[in-house]
């Protein structure tokens, strides 16, 4: 979770606020906090992935550069 991609990074942390609120084990407060911020790294790796594709779709219809007279 490096970047914030979209508004959940925000409401990851009034989620774990609102499980400290609900009564339940504490192994299972745990899990449950695990399998949110599972969730929320699965999220940030679609967007990275995307963000990616789109990149290199951008770049292949690009015509390929000639190198500068002056590089050699």
């Amino acid at each position: 979770m490096r970047k914030k991609h979209s508004k959940s990074n925000e409401s990851l942390e009034f989620l774990n606020r609102r499980l400290d609120e609900v009564r339940m084990s504490d192994i299972d407060r745990l899990k449950a906090k695990a399998q949110l911020a599972r969730a929320e790294a699965i999220a940030d790796f679609f967007a990275a992935m995307v963000h990616g594709v789109g990149r290199m779709l951008k770049t292949a219809g690009k015509p390929p550069r000639r190198p500068a007279a002056s590089a050699g």
